[in-house]
């Protein structure tokens, strides 16, 4: 993963992850990350940033109905 892919996906989570937390808590967010063994997203490792971010959209898209 190139450097400009990383940042691109850490934008992504981050915004994706503000929205959930303003929609539901931000104990939302910390669930999904500690299933990754994160506790922040800069600390994702790389190979689960397509997975925390399907989680993440998942409940987004959820908590708009």
């Amino acid at each position: 993963m190139t450097d400009a892919e990383r940042e691109n996906w850490l934008c992504n989570l981050q915004e994706t992850a503000t929205i959930v937390a303003r929609q539901t808590s931000r104990e939302t967010v910390y669930n999904v990350l500690s299933r990754y063994g994160a506790t922040s997203i800069e600390k994702l490792n790389p190979g689960d940033y397509s997975d925390v971010f399907s989680d993440l959209y998942a409940i987004e898209a959820a908590s708009k109905d």
